[in-house]
């Protein structure tokens, strides 16, 4: 019974908040990005959950576990079938250059760090503590593109290439994520949390690629048909339940199958774009579905991790800086790159979310300090953001002063 109000419940919020926007209501910034990536979602999962009003309770939340994995699926399948290569090639090879520098700077510190202080406090043993800190670290890197498109819609850019090159960051550095968080389950072994050789790590590679790409066949092939909108939009959803479904009874993951499978069908499929349309259609109550289920389960007693947030927040903001400042250090550019542009990549959520969801279902044992950290970052990240990058770009003039268009 409670499951069955869990449902009605959650549906109930879905639908809701797919109807309303607070972008036109007189919040500040960092309020408005707050509800702009649906980070509000989380705090209704909280009082949805054990510690309040227990409609989500541990039994509950994980019977919404085939929703999730679905919801995985259709996140990556959304990000992967936006990265088609003739259009990619176009873009300056020294963005991509820029992003991947970047993230493995911000990569390393962060990690180091996050294993440096578990270690030091005995939080966790080392082993476990080696796989928290890499995923911690996997998670600074993807960069939501919530605060740029804001603060773009309230200030007007004299340069427009450096917003071109902060939204290929921020579009680009989830990309980077997701091949950090393959490496990373390639090697480990979910059901032990012990670390894989080299073989079972490219039979857990080529077991993933597969999953991925005999779903895409099937889809290409039954795309020589001409379907009605209804029909088609049926076989993609089966698509992506069917991939799914079929990684996480393999034991794999169902956010990269998705990702594999989207990029597949993004170079491939002539309906690339009706297929984008309808996925970032229902991309809205798929994911306030997912923050509540990820706010249920956070553990508000987990006190430890109250500390290892601030070592999380300071050195994701050390790590986007220094690697952005080595970055554009290396590359020239036909336009000036401020070497501090990191400030302005510090919104947090989206593809950082799934990774910590699906590591959720890997390692249920393990994600508690996971979800404390990054939530709570998440929301100081959203509130912050819009700010940082006005006051960057204000504060240096060969770049321009942002001419404000009025504040909605």
């Amino acid at each position: 019974m409670k499951f069955l109000i869990a449902i009605a419940i959650i549906a109930g919020i879905a639908l809701i908040g797919t109807r309303i926007t607070f972008l036109k209501k007189q919040f500040g910034l960092g309020i408005k990005n707050i509800f702009f990536t649906g980070t509000e979602y989380i705090l209704l999962g909280v009082i949805l959950g054990s510690g309040f009003l227990n409609i989500l309770d541990t039994e509950t939340i994980s019977r919404f576990r085939p929703f999730l994995v679905f919801g995985l699926g259709w996140v990556g399948f959304l990000y992967g079938i936006q990265f088609e290569i003739k259009l990619v090639k176009n873009l300056p090879k020294k963005f991509f250059s820029i992003t991947a520098i970047q993230a493995v700077i911000t990569f390393l510190m962060v990690s180091t760090s996050m294993f440096i202080f578990f270690y030091s406090q005995k939080a966790l043993p080392g082993e476990k503590a080696i796989i928290v800190s890499i995923v911690l670290g996997i998670t600074a890197l993807s960069t939501a593109q919530s605060a740029l498109a804001i603060v773009n819609k309230n200030f007007k850019f004299r340069d427009q290439r450096l917003i071109d090159l902060l939204r290929y960051v921020a579009g680009v550095d989830g990309l980077f994520a997701m091949a950090f968080f393959a490496i990373f389950l390639a090697f480990t072994d979910p059901g032990s949390g012990t670390w894989s050789s080299l073989s079972p790590a490219l039979k857990w590679a080529g077991l993933t690629f597969f999953t991925a790409l005999i779903p895409t066949l099937i889809f290409l092939l039954m795309n020589r048909t001409r379907y009605k909108h209804t029909d088609f939009l049926l076989v993609l959803s089966g698509t992506i339940a069917f991939t799914s479904g079929m990684a996480y009874y393999l034991g794999l993951s169902p956010l990269l199958t998705g990702l594999i499978t989207g990029i597949a069908l993004a170079n491939t499929c002539k309906y690339r774009i009706r297929a984008l349309n309808f996925l970032s259609d229902g991309e809205k109550p798929i994911y306030i579905i997912m923050l509540i289920i990820l706010g249920a389960g956070w553990d508000l007693t987990n006190t430890i991790s109250l500390s290892a947030v601030s070592i999380f927040i300071v050195f994701r903001i050390l790590g986007k800086a220094a690697g952005n400042f080595a970055a554009v250090k290396s590359f020239r550019s036909a336009f000036p790159i401020p070497s501090g542009i990191g400030f302005s990549l510090l919104s947090e959520g989206g593809i950082s979310f799934g990774i910590i969801i699906n590591f959720m279902i890997l390692y249920p044992e393990l994600s508690g300090h996971l979800i404390y950290i990054v939530i709570i970052s998440a929301f100081l990240f959203e509130l912050i953001s819009p700010r940082l990058i006005i006051k960057f770009f204000k504060n240096r003039s060969n770049i321009g002063p942002l001419k404000e268009k009025g504040e909605s």
